[in-house]
């Protein structure tokens, strides 16, 4: 009994690390950039408020907390470039949009370490 016990919470643990890995790719915002120029959009999952004190232009906003519900917006076929302020939450706005079979790339920093506008041309 303990052996059955041991392997069903063996199985079930390295299950719930595999399901855990990530199926976006963490970028920097230089690589974003690069890449944005073959295609895809550039998704701002911040509040308006805090969009109205600044965000990449040409930038899709859908805040996270609306994301779950706002995913037809989006494009499946084309690569989804996702931040917000820090990373945090892009990070979560990256895991449910590859488990949902995006394309997805979160940036690392958020829009702290966002480049210059002059940057996105």
């Amino acid at each position: 009994m303990k052996r059955i016990l041991f392997i069903l919470f063996t199985t079930f643990f390295v299950g719930t690390v595999f399901a855990q890995q990530s199926l976006y790719k963490n970028i920097s915002w230089n690589t974003a950039i690069e890449m944005q120029k073959h295609g895809g959009i550039f998704l701002d999952v911040r509040t308006p408020e805090e969009v109205a004190q600044g965000t990449v232009a040409g930038s899709a906003n859908i805040p996270l907390q609306e994301l779950s519900h706002r995913t037809k917006e989006l494009q499946k076929g084309k690569p989804i470039f996702v931040f917000c302020r820090s990373g945090v939450r892009s990070q979560k706005a990256s895991a449910l949009l590859s488990s949902q079979g995006f394309t997805v790339y979160n940036i690392e920093g958020g829009f702290l370490k966002a480049p210059p506008a002059s940057a996105f041309k």
